[in-house]
């Protein structure tokens, strides 16, 4: 890291290089005008208005970030009056105990941008506007958008302008230097498009604010300008690597420092490496130098996941495993192309060539350049369990063998799925009328069809369903069929009684099953069989019959929140050994030593029960590693080759923690003392001691793996 780039790095990590939104004062006769032509007269003056910071050491600007007092980007939602009333009505708030209104995430199309500059996309306005000369509100909705791209241009040129002056009262002559080549960027881009590698990283840092969630492929597009100015001698791997930091430095400082966010890894998550669209793996020469340079910078953001292919070379995986073991402020996680570009093209319809350039975003949810993920929020499939035992216990003890049973849960499954999605339904509806005027010219749709991303206008998305406690229905159901029907130690009255009485007066069966029960992530015949037939179907299930028209995409994470303890604490007790009350099970991964089989067990598991590839979503599998596991170089070595084979044999996600859960209960205990303890969580990381009390408990429960 050289000095420039230091310099930067204390500032960031100081907060100071967060920029405060400028309150604007707006025109009362604006009320005149249509909501559609005063939402975007308002949105370009607001625009306008924003301070362009430049430090004397900075190679870019044009951070900002909006207000409320206008609809602003699609990630933050500000301004945007019925998402906040869907937000205080339903935002870890569960309808029925079924399903929890949460945040959507996207990525701009940032390579469309860079290559056909902001004067590509009014081309294509006009085209659109001749498309639809004779729908009045079309035309202006689209008028709002060429308006936006000349704001967007007019004020690179206020930066160009800032940028020369404080060139000229810049004493040293290196940042002198780099202003007078920021404002001759910014005369060119984002404006027109990109010539060099570093107007394409400018152009991309000037527009992030207008869609500040996802970088996307940062490999892919940037690395024919990197090519480029490498092979022409007008670029050092060194320059490329601290424009790079100044990159990352800025979406850390989008992060407000009194925001508990601004230590947390799940802001601009993107990816690298991952199939090609001729089939080649991607990870190249740039994607190495994006890694390096982030593991030089002690920030906490952006987060970054290798997307693993067939093709990756073993010493790619083994690179970033060890920068990933290296890393205090744990940014790295780890994903398989092979079962989620099936997954992608299966559920969504996509071709390979458009599949292979998903990227993952927020806490490990994904998207297509230009796209977002649309779909029905986190929901309880756990609640089914606890109908049939409660509510149908008169049914499940009549059912002669476990296809009977499996019959009635299948019944009860598919009645929550399509009551979650008439409530996911609801809630896109109040999004709906917000109409969005400042990310859409970087969102693929939205121009052609002249209609806002949060009215219709998008094309292209992904139909996303979150089912919690997957691992508690595969257990409960698996626990059924072991004690019921296949061993026959119980008869279905008594697991009855036992749930109705919260297992008082039970224990011993309790304990017979904790210590006996087949259950997940073990490998064995019962609780994998069981896996397979839940996926089998939620398969079957799954159809283009819903409301957004696609079939769904299945995931497993909750993000920030623990809607895994809101959903748990409202149900009674199930047969997987919960108490009443208990929190239920997020990620595809196991919990409270119940993978008493060793880790190859555990990745085993996970690899064999979605041989569909249904659980290619927003998925996350978190594995607990002591830490002399990882910190061992010969034990390191057999890790790498775990986690080849586990890709290879289909799974999905990866991403680790190593601490003692002494550590961790410690840490809980004394916050004061364990202030470093970093962890894994739910797609992203955090201090422990930074986390709710629930998502605590959740990481302790976790089995740590010693071999």
């Amino acid at each position: 890291m050289n000095e420039r780039i230091q310099k930067l790095v204390e500032r960031t990590i100081r907060g100071e290089m967060w920029v405060e939104p400028v309150k604007t004062e707006y025109d009362r006769t604006d009320l005149f005008l249509s909501p559609v032509k005063m939402s975007g007269k308002r949105v370009c003056e607001y625009i306008l208005n924003q301070e362009l910071h430049i430090p004397a050491e900075a190679c870019f600007t044009g951070l900002m970030r909006f207000d409320s007092s206008v609809e602003g980007d699609i990630f933050h939602r500000s301004g945007h009056k019925n998402f906040q009333m869907a937000k205080a009505n339903f935002y870890n708030k569960p309808v029925d105990n079924l399903l929890t209104f949460e945040w959507q995430h996207s990525v701009g199309d940032f390579g469309k941008i860079i290559n056909r500059g902001l004067t590509g996309i009014k081309e294509d306005i006009e085209k659109s506007k001749a498309a639809h000369r004779d729908d009045p509100a079309a035309l202006e909705f689209l008028e709002t958008q060429t308006d936006l791209c000349n704001t967007i241009i007019l004020r690179a040129h206020k930066g160009s302008e800032k940028a020369l002056a404080t060139a000229e009262s810049t004493a040293n002559p290196e940042y002198r230097k780099n202003l007078i080549n920021l404002s001759r960027g910014l005369r060119r881009v984002p404006e027109y498009p990109a010539e060099t590698f570093y107007e394409a990283v400018l152009s991309l840092y000037f527009c992030y604010p207008f869609i500040p969630d996802s970088i996307g492929l940062i490999d892919r597009y940037l690395y024919p300008f990197f090519k480029q100015d490498v092979s022409r001698g007008t670029l050092t791997f060194d320059q490329a690597k601290t424009y790079l930091q100044e990159l990352f430095l800025m979406l850390q400082a989008r992060i407000n420092i009194r925001s508990d966010r601004f230590y947390r890894g799940g802001e601009s998550h993107f990816c690298i490496g991952g199939y090609l669209e001729n089939g080649e793996d991607g990870f190249n020469d740039l994607s190495r130098l994006i890694v390096e340079s982030l593991m030089e910078l002690p920030t906490w953001i952006p987060q970054i996941s290798l997307r693993w292919t067939k093709k990756t070379p073993r010493e790619v995986l083994r690179f970033m495993l060890d920068c990933e073991r290296k890393d205090p402020n744990k940014r790295i996680a780890f994903v398989n192309d092979e079962p989620r570009i099936r997954g992608l093209m299966t559920y969504t319809g996509l071709a390979y060539q458009e599949a292979v350039n998903y990227t993952m975003m927020g806490c490990n949810e994904l998207a297509l350049p230009g796209g977002m993920v649309f779909g029905f929020d986190p929901f309880n499939i756990m609640r089914c369990v606890e109908t049939i035992f409660h509510k149908r216990s008169d049914d499940i003890t009549q059912a002669a063998d476990f296809d009977a049973f499996y019959a009635i849960f299948e019944e009860e499954l598919f009645r929550d799925l399509w009551q979650a999605e008439r409530i996911s339904h609801g809630f896109q509806d109040i999004r709906s009328r917000d109409c969005n005027l400042v990310s859409n010219i970087f969102l693929e749709g939205c121009i052609e069809n002249a209609r806002s991303c949060t009215q219709g206008g998008l094309t292209r998305y992904i139909a996303v369903g979150l089912p919690i406690g997957l691992s508690n229905v595969i257990d409960s159901l698996s626990i059924t069929r072991q004690f019921v029907y296949d061993e026959k130690l119980i008869p279905m009255q008594q697991l009855v009684d036992a749930l109705r009485a919260d297992w008082k007066g039970f224990e011993s069966l309790r304990r017979l099953i904790m210590q006996r029960g087949h259950f997940f992530g073990n490998d064995d015949d019962c609780s994998n069989e069981v896996a397979r037939r839940l996926f089998a179907s939620l398969g079957k299930w799954n159809n283009s019959d819903n409301y957004l028209g696609k079939k769904w995409l299945l995931g497993n994470l909750i993000g920030y929140n623990e809607h895994h303890k809101f959903f748990g604490s409202a149900m009674a007790a199930t047969p997987d050994g919960r108490y009443a009350g208990d929190a239920i099970n997020f990620g595809i991964g196991q919990s409270q030593g119940k993978d008493r089989n060793g880790l190859t067990a555990l990745l085993s598991s996970i690899a064999k029960c979605d041989p569909d590839a249904i659980l290619t979503g927003p998925s996350v599998t978190n594995v607990m590693l002591e830490e002399k596991l990882i910190r061992d170089d010969q034990s390191f070595e057999k890790l790498v080759d775990l986690f080849q084979t586990y890709f290879f044999c289909g799974g999905t996600h990866f991403q680790l923690t190593y601490v003692s859960k002494d550590d961790l209960i410690a840490a809980k205990a004394d916050p004061e003392s364990h202030k470093n303890l970093r962890v894994r969580v739910s797609g992203f990381s955090d201090y422990f001691i930074f986390l709710n009390g629930a998502l605590q408990d959740e990481i302790i429960t976790r089995t740590g793996h010693s071999q």
